[in-house]
């Protein structure tokens, strides 16, 4: 059975989208500001700002002039500005080449061992104590609000995670050099607490990039730092 979506889950509607884009380059609009930049009626734009700020992408100020009615300027929070389009792909490009032309494979591995448990971590933090298949579909969920299409499907029994698109595509150079699978693959071995192996990869010719669980019959709660220790390159 499904579960219920939480609100993390949700992702961003395209008509959602344009109101970060707009608060990105000009934050502390009012509704009619909104409503004058996107040529659409005020309900339409409450709808949207409404969602926006259930969700935690934007949040209103009060602003009163005079001893008229306060009314409401709109800015985006921390989780906006990522979801407005941010963006380190240049930084990340460059400190992934600086890793790669290490010439020490300990210090390499090392470093690429770090940063996957620093991003299995900040996923982890957001996945509630539950069973393992639980973890992963809302773990799908998570990945997909940041725009990495990730579905859960059922393999021989087994929960797996669909990657749909990589993550990554600008630091695979060929299909040669795996060390960014094996980057994501520690790091989600790290967010579900539960190693996974990458049973199928796009780089072979796969529609998607599998992950599966490792032995499965063992606890769910597996720590993933041993998972860590056992896939060091």
């Amino acid at each position: 059975m499904d579960l219920p979506s939480r609100r993390e889950d949700s992702p961003i509607r395209p008509v959602d989208q344009l109101v970060l884009d707009i608060l990105r380059r000009e934050e502390g609009l009012s509704i009619q500001d909104l409503m004058e930049r996107l040529e659409v009626t005020a309900t339409a734009i409450r709808q949207r700002v409404d969602r926006l700020e259930e969700h935690g992408y934007i949040e209103r100020r009060k602003q009163t002039v005079g001893r008229g009615r306060p009314s409401f300027t709109y800015f985006l929070t921390d989780k906006g500005w990522t979801q407005a389009g941010v963006t380190y792909s240049d930084l990340a490009i460059a400190l992934w080449n600086v890793i790669q032309s290490c010439e020490q494979p300990g210090i390499k591995s090392e470093i690429v061992n770090r940063v996957a448990e620093r991003m299995g971590e900040m996923f982890r933090t957001m996945l509630p104590d539950a069973p393992l298949q639980e973890r992963m579909r809302i773990l799908a969920g998570l990945l997909s609000n940041r725009k990495v299409p990730t579905t859960m499907s059922e393999g021989l029994g087994l929960p797996v995670l669909e990657v749909h698109a990589c993550p990554y595509p600008d630091l695979v150079s060929d299909g040669l050099d795996r060390s960014v699978c094996h980057l994501e693959q520690m790091a989600l071995s790290n967010a579900l607490g539960h190693p996974v192996e990458l049973s199928k990869c796009r780089l072979d010719g796969h529609g998607c990039c599998q992950f599966t669980p490792i032995d499965a019959t063992h606890s769910s709660n597996s720590s993933a730092t041993n998972h860590t220790a056992a896939t060091n390159p």
